[in-house]
Parts: C-alpha cells; structure tokens; sequence
C-alpha cells in the first residue's frame, strides 16, 4: 500500500523560487539599512561634489540665448507655371524646398566669416564682431591662454583681429578664426554656442545663439542672419541673372546696329537726293533692308529680355524674417538649485555604490566554508 500513496511533498521549483524571492527581500532591506547607517560615508561623497557645483554657480558667467525665426519661398511655380515651358530653355524650372540646404549654409564656415567681420558698435566700441566676441568671451583669459595641444599650433594670446581680408591672412589670423568658428560650432572642447533647426511641418526656420552679451548676442545672429540670406539670394539667381546678361548684351549690340544703319541710312539720303539711276539708289535699298533686319532683331531680343527678367525676378527667393531678436534679453545664470541637485546626486550615486560594494565584499568574505555532516 506504501506504492500507491500519493506524493505530498511539496514542489521543489516553488520552494527554490519562495526562498529566492525572500532572499532577495532580505538583501534589500539590509543594504538599506546598510545605507541608513552610512549617512556619514555619502554626506563625505556628498562634499566634494557640492563643493565643486557651488563653484560652478558662482564662477559660470551669465549667458544670453535668443533666437530669429525665418521662412523662404523660393517656390517659383505658382507664380509662373503658366511659362515654365517658354523659360525652360533659359534653365529657369522650379526647384523643391531648400530648407536643409539653407541650414547647411548656415553652419557653414563662409557665412560665419563673412558675419564676424561686420562691424558693430558695442559698449561703445566700433570693432569687427570676432573681435568683441573675444573680448566678451574672455578668450585671452581662458581658452586662449592655455598651451596650444598641438606644437605647430600658434599662441592666440592677445591675439585680435587688424583686417577682414580673409583671402590673404597669414597662419596665426587662419588659426584664430578656426578657432572661434569652432566655438560657435561645437567641438571636441567646446559646447555649441550656434544653432539651426528646420520645422517640417511648418517650414519656419529657426536660428539660435548663445553668448556673455546681449548686445553681441543680437548683433552676431543679425549679421549671420543677414548674411546667410544675401548669399542665398546670390547664389539662387545666379544662373538666371547670367543669362540676363547675356541677353541684355546681346539686345545693347542689337539696339547699336539698328541705330548705326538708321542714321548711315538718313545720312546717305540727305547726300544722294538727287540720284535717278537705279544703280545710285543700291546702297539706300540695302540699308534700309538692314535697317528691318535689325529692327526684327531687336524686337526678338527686346522680347526675350522682358522674359528673362521676369524669369529673373520670379526665381529670386524671398527671406522673409518672422521673429528677429531684440532686447531686454533674460541672462541665464547657472542654476544653484541645479548645482545642489546634481551635487547630491552624484555624491549619493557614488557613495552608495561604494557602500553596497563594501557591504556585499564584507559579506562575501564572511561566509564560512561548510563544514561536512558527520554520522
């Protein structure tokens, strides 16, 4: 009858998992505990890092951050789908939005170069904005005033900026300018004081910038804002303003000749008047058959020029600015309620890092080997 009782014992897998979980409470409770009674050990991990937060509040300068939003219709279809096919032939066809390719132009280091040799009156001072912006940004006291990491790089300290011929600048102003492109941009050493972003959606255009100055603030992103759409503009009817040149040239030299074989031809009749013989009368016949050669000419040139500065003005994008920067702008200190929250946070993180390691080493090496069961 022993064979054919039934198994009561309980479940191996459900007491192996009962006693897990409960070790697993256990553990809990006595690393918090163990943290409870360590409050000594991360107030000293506490320390330092407040310490060195509070520095950072009281010595990071006060920053200005604002921003200029603008939009671009270069959408020449609408306004002249009717002739696409009459100005294809000046290569004048309608393009797609080119928001990323103006936000690429403004990171680019051209328009950036163009931007800090505007001129701009600053506390009272006339100077290039490249050259405020290294007075402002304190930049012989701090980030050029170290020792340059590579050795064939130049010492920018008390370096500023004499001419804005980029063209012909010698090592040391390349150098410098790299620099402070490199500041604004973002780098390995630097966080980006510039900014560009596209809204899909709506097509708006956003730039930001950040520096120590209003004024420098305002009057930096004018001039990259300013800059960046001249270009645009520039470099967008280029073509169309070339072929327009050519046909205004041409319909000039057109325009010349009419005018030349007009007046030879009155010349020779006021000389000539009196001729009969057919043979006399040659040179009156050809001019005036010139005269309406040139006339059709010009009146096919004429026309074509009116096509192309209507080509002309219908590519040319317009910028249009919605929001351009102005003052009072509100400075932006480092936060002490930041300072004390990441203080304390880094200071518990690694304090109970340290704490639970030690308790789980101490625990580790507390453990007694066991000890075999005699019978």
């Amino acid at each position: 009858m022993k064979d054919y009782l039934p198994d009561l014992a309980p479940d191996s897998s459900e007491e192996e998992e009962a006693i897990s979980l409960h070790d697993i409470i256990a553990r809990t409770k006595a690393y918090a505990l163990e943290l409870w009674r360590s409050w000594k050990t991360l107030a000293l991990f506490c320390l330092p890092f407040l310490i060195w937060q509070g520095y950072m509040a009281f010595t990071t300068p006060v920053t200005y951050l604002t921003k200029l939003t603008f939009m671009v219709d270069d959408d020449s279809g609408g306004r002249g789908g009717l002739l696409n096919n009459l100005l294809g032939g000046f290569g004048l066809s309608s393009n797609d939005n080119n928001n990323d390719k103006i936000l690429e132009l403004a990171r680019s280091m051209r328009i950036f170069r163009q931007a800090l040799f505007q001129k701009a009156t600053i506390d009272g001072k006339s100077d290039y904005l490249a050259n405020h912006f290294i007075r402002i940004q304190h930049l012989h006291e701090e980030a050029w005033n170290k020792k340059p990491k590579n050795p064939g790089q130049p010492s920018l300290k008390g370096f500023l900026f004499t001419r804005d011929s980029v063209e012909q600048f010698n090592r040391l102003e390349y150098a410098a300018l790299k620099s402070l492109y490199g500041m604004l941009l973002g780098s390995e050493d630097y966080r980006p004081m510039f900014g560009a972003r596209n809204n899909a959606d709506s097509g708006i255009m956003t730039l930001s910038l950040e520096t120590r100055s209003e004024a420098l603030t305002i009057a930096l992103l004018r001039a990259i804002f300013d800059q960046l759409s001249d270009f645009y503009i520039n470099a967008s009817t280029k073509k169309q303003l070339e072929t327009y040149e050519i046909i205004r040239e041409k319909a000039d030299s057109l325009r010349r000749l009419l005018t030349g074989t007009e007046f030879r031809a009155a010349q020779f009749q006021e000389k000539n008047n009196l001729l009969l013989r057919p043979t006399d009368q040659l040179p009156t016949e050809r001019l005036s058959r010139d005269k309406n050669i040139y006339t059709l000419m010009y009146g096919e040139s004429i026309k074509n020029l009116e096509l192309a500065d209507f080509a002309l003005r219908n590519k040319i994008p317009y910028v249009q600015p919605i929001d351009l920067p102005i003052p009072p702008l509100v400075g932006t200190p480092y936060g002490k309620k930041k300072a004390l929250v990441l203080g304390l946070g880094l200071g518990l993180l690694l304090g109970g890092v340290f704490v639970i390691g030690r308790k789980a080493i101490r625990d580790q090496l507390g453990k007694s080997p066991r000890q075999p069961v005699e019978n």
